[in-house]
């Protein structure tokens, strides 16, 4: 039980402390970690470089998580950090300029969906296209 509240209080400073793609690839990386020890792969070069990317991955992930326990549930009710990359002027559409310490504008966005709608619209486009067909 201890070790499921630990876990659950890290993952969740893990979702304010890390970035999105760093998280990502660490997550595809505890499958492979998995199967290295399970076939008793621990002193390999492969393990060495997951195990080392991963210490390096929780490098910003530090903070204190306020956790209810409830009939044998793990309810978190808040978390605080010094290294987290949230912040709200940057996240809220509420505040006039959000956004301005990190240099960004909404509209900069336009582009970048645009960019990636492309893909969309071409395979809206084929599948149009063949199963018109």
């Amino acid at each position: 039980p201890g070790g499921t509240l630990l876990r659950e209080a890290h993952l969740d400073l893990e979702g304010v402390c890390m970035d999105r793609e760093v998280k990502r690839i660490t997550e595809g990386m505890s499958g492979e970690f998995t199967r290295l020890c399970y076939n008793g792969f621990w002193f390999a070069p492969e393990m060495d470089l997951i195990r080392h990317s991963i210490d390096y991955s929780q490098r910003d992930v530090e903070g204190v998580v306020k956790i209810e326990l409830y009939k044998g549930n793990c309810i978190i009710r808040g978390r605080d950090s010094k290294t987290s990359l949230y912040h709200a002027d940057l996240a809220s559409m509420d505040i006039e300029h959000g956004g301005e310490a990190f240099d960004y504008n909404p509209a900069d966005a336009q582009g970048f969906i645009r960019i990636n709608a492309t893909r969309l619209k071409t395979y809206a486009a084929l599948r149009a296209k063949t199963d018109g067909n």
